[in-house]
Order: structure tokens, then sequence, then C-alpha cells
């Protein structure tokens, strides 16, 4: 009983010297140490200002804590000695042991925490470090079988130290801390005297619970939570705002100087204020569906892809046949350039298009355009007609096949690109190899070779290019790994103290 007392009066000057510097500093008055109180225990609980802080803590999750027994061996290197509570056969262990967890439950009380006393701690085979996390998640006090759901309250902090002897009267001393429902450990480790070990073990388990600890980790808890909450930072509403408004501009205007040349009027006076209309007309169009809608820069641009190529491909076709009066061919492609915008929308009514899905459509259509018109002047064997009906029909079908491939598949703008690239290369290449065909003397039968190179050099650099840039799948780890290990394997406890053990041997997956 003299070493209690002894241990208690070494607890209590510790732990006032800490509680001086601390907002708890309030709690650390008990009855039955009145060394520390500077005034009666019932003038201090008549306060109300300690009675509402005392009520606040016992709601606060972070104030709630569990003192595991102390177990042995400390778990610092390999032994046999399974994991246990020290015993009386174990006399010095088993007395630095009953003094440390009186130490440690009475240095928690008076630090504020709110602690369960009757909570016998797990039994030593279930005391592991999952063990521990796992009982940080749960609340202090566990629900009766019987309890409804939902009365179990936050996590509670866990404390669970470890001993071993070292020989001699000399100890390993550990101290293991988890905040409630933290996923790490917070450990404390030190070589001490046996009359130090429930002084060394309540300044330890002090740095990890006094207030500034216990804050810091409570405070970095909750701004992890914050920003698990907040996600990554969203773009700004209808950021596509101002490519879709110069898209309308342009496409306005356009449509009114096809419908002014339409007329067979050629009078500036009326093409100006027309142009002007049409203009205005195509912005406010713009702004207004933004403001309505949210509307990406990837659905801008795939807007634009499907009224551009449209537009295009509208005029090229009216060219390739000739379509007269002249004036018609603007009409044209005022209604290919509709048909495409009508396409493109039709699409975002159920797709949300992004920066790839707008550069692979207009890819599309650049491509089918030199596709279509490499196509035409193939049959026609022929490297000097103007293929508009070809490259009209090629723009077409490509920004087409394109735009409805995008609603299907993602793809990166730079991967796009990249295949574009290839294929520009590709033709590039087919052209150089055949070109001596064309140098004199160019026949039906030359000019077809050459533009058949051309063709297959652009598809063979496109398809280069998308095997190139595709994703590629880590490795499978190898199913044969060994690695030699030599050096000390284990230990032996002797009465002189842990004896190191050791050997070789070979550690892996085989």
């Amino acid at each position: 009983m003299a070493r209690r007392s002894r241990t208690r009066v070494v607890t209590a000057a510790l732990v006032a010297a800490v509680a001086s510097a601390s907002p708890m500093a309030i709690h650390a008055a008990r009855a039955d140490e009145p060394a520390k109180a500077t005034e009666p225990a019932d003038s201090r609980a008549a306060d109300p200002k300690v009675a509402d802080l005392k009520d606040k803590d016992k709601g606060d999750k972070s104030l709630r804590i569990v003192v595991w027994p102390t177990l042995t061996p400390a778990g610092d290197t390999a032994t046999r000695t399974p994991m246990h509570r020290p015993t009386e056969a174990e006399p010095a262990l088993f007395s630095r042991s009953q003094e440390l967890d009186v130490t440690l439950r009475d240095a928690v009380q008076d630090l504020g925490f709110q602690v369960d006393l009757a909570e016998a701690g797990p039994d030593p085979s279930h005391s592991r470090d999952l063990d521990l996390l796992e009982r940080a998640t749960q609340p202090i006090i566990k629900p009766k079988p019987d309890a409804p759901k939902g009365t179990a309250e936050g996590g509670t902090w866990v404390v669970s130290a470890r001993i071993e002897a070292l020989g001699g009267d000399t100890f390993l001393l550990r101290i293991i801390a988890v905040p409630p429902g933290g996923r790490e450990l917070r450990v404390r480790v030190g070589k001490v005297n046996g009359a130090d070990v429930s002084v060394r073990g309540l300044v330890m388990l002090r740095d990890m619970l006094s207030s500034s600890s216990a804050a810091v980790l409570v405070q970095t808890a909750t701004d992890k939570a914050k920003a698990e909450d907040l996600g990554p930072g969203e773009a700004p509403r209808s950021a596509g705002r101002a490519v879709l408004a110069v898209h309308g501009a342009v496409f306005g205007g356009f449509t009114a100087f096809a419908l002014q040349r339409s007329t067979g009027s050629e009078d500036p006076r009326v093409l100006f204020p027309l142009l002007a209309v049409g203009t205005g007309v195509g912005i406010g169009s713009a702004l207004l569906i933004s403001a309505e809608w949210d509307v990406t820069t990837g659905n801008a641009w795939y807007v634009t892809a499907g009224s551009f190529w449209g537009t295009f491909a509208g005029i090229a076709l009216a060219n390739g046949t000739n379509v007269n009066p002249f004036t018609d061919r603007y009409t044209w492609g005022v209604v290919g350039g509709v048909s495409g915008l009508g396409l493109a929308t039709l699409a975002l009514v159920k797709n949300k298009m992004d920066e790839g899905d707008a550069v692979l459509t207009h890819s599309g259509g650049g491509l089918g355009f030199f596709g279509g018109a490499v196509t035409e002047l193939l049959v026609r064997g022929s490297v000097t007609d103007t293929p508009q009906v070809g490259a009209g029909l090629g723009a077409a079908a490509g920004v087409i096949s394109m735009g409805a491939l995008s609603t299907l598949v993602k793809v990166s703008p730079g991967r796009v690109l990249l295949m574009d690239l290839g294929a520009g290369l590709g033709a590039l290449g087919g052209a150089a190899l055949t070109s001596p065909l064309l140098f004199e003397n160019v026949t039906p039968g030359k000019a077809r070779g050459f533009l058949a190179a051309t063709l297959a050099g652009t598809t063979l650099g496109a398809a280069t290019a998308w095997y190139v840039t595709r994703d590629l799948k880590p490795k499978d780890t190898a199913l044969f790994k060994i690695m030699p290990n030599a050096g000390v394997i284990g230990s032996s406890d002797t009465p002189k103290g842990a004896v190191p053990a050791y050997g070789a041997g070979l550690y892996g997956t085989f």
C-alpha cells in the first residue's frame, strides 16, 4: 500500500504541473488530493462555469477514453512468448504493471477525460493494432444487445500500455494511443528503470493526451473530413458561355448573309442591318441558353462541330453538284449547319460532352473531309480535279459518326490530337514514298497508286497513334519471388535476459 500511495503522490504532482498550463485544468481538482485544491470542492462545484464546462466535456467525443490493462511483452522484438497480462509468477512485471495501470487511470481522469473504469479490457489475443483501431470507433460504453439501434454515440480514445523486462531492473515501456475514430497509432517507447515505470508512463501518456496534442489530433481529423466532403473543385456554371456566344455570332451572321444573298439582292444597305440582326440574335440565343442550362466547354465545342462541319458539307455538296442559281448554294450551307446543330443538340439531351468528345467530333469532320476528297480523286484517277462532292460527303459522314461515337466512349483531347498527328504523318509518308509516280506522264493508274498510298498511310498512322497512346495496365506481380534473409530471427528468454537467435533463410512468394 505504501508503494501505491507514493505513486499517487507522484502522479498528482506531475498532473498538477500539466493542468496548470492546460485549458482542462478545471477538471484536475479531486476530493482525495487536497494538495492540489486551492479552494473548497463545494465552492468549485457550485461555480456555474465549472458545471457547464464539465457538462460540455461529458458530451465531447474527444474527451472519452478507455485504458486497457498493461500487457507483456512489449512487442518490440520477435518472441515466442504470447502477449498476456503479467501474473504473480512474474513478480517484477506484475508489480510494475499494477502500478502503471493505477497511474494511467488516475492521470487520464485528472486530465479531464471521461474514463470507463468498469471496462476490464479485451482478451490479450484481441489486443493487436487492428483491435485498437476498431475499439476507437466504438462508444465508450457499449450498448446492450437488446438496446435500440442508434443509441451508441461516437468513438473514444484507446490507451494500451506494454511492458517487457530487459534484464536486471530495466524495462522496455511502450504506450499506444488511438484518437476517437482514428486510423493511426500514436506510440511512445522508452527504456526505463523499475522505479521510474509509472512516472515515465505518465509523462509519455501526457504527451499524447495533453490538451494541445488532443486538440491538434481532433482538428486534423476535422479538417480532413471537411476536405473529403468538399471534394475536388468544380468548374463554374456555363464555362462554355464564351465559346457558344462566338459560335452564335458567326452562325447568326452567316445565316443573315445567306438569306440576303438567296433573294438575289446585293444592296449593302440591306446586308449590314441583316448582319447586325443575325449576329445579335445568335449572341442573344447563346446567352439565354447558357443562363438556362449548364453549358460546359465541351458542350459548346461539340455544338460548334455540328454546325461548322454541317455548313461546310452543305456548301461543298452544292458546289460539287453545280446547284443553280448560284445564290441557292448559301441556302444549302444554312440547311447543313442547322441540321448539324440539331443533331448535336439531340445528342446533348441525354449526354454531357467533355473536351475529349468535342475534339473527337471535330477530328471526325476533318479526317472525313480529307478521306472523302482522296476517295473521290481515287475513283476518278486524277490528282488535278476539285473533289467537292467527296469532301462534303466525307465531312458529313465523319462528323456524324464520330459525334455518335463520342456518346459511347470517353477519350482525352490529347490522345485525339496525337491520333490526328499520326494520321497526318502517315499521309505525308505515304505521299512521299509514292511521289515518283507523279514526276512525268501521270496516268490514271499512277494517280490511283499515289492516292491509295496516301490514304493507306493516313489509316496506318492513325491506328499506330491509337495503339501507342492506349492505357497500359500494370503488370501482375510475379508468382515466384524469393529474397534471402540472414541475421537475428528470434530470441530466447533466459534468467539473464533475452538472448538473440541467429539464422538464415528465404522469404517471399513461391
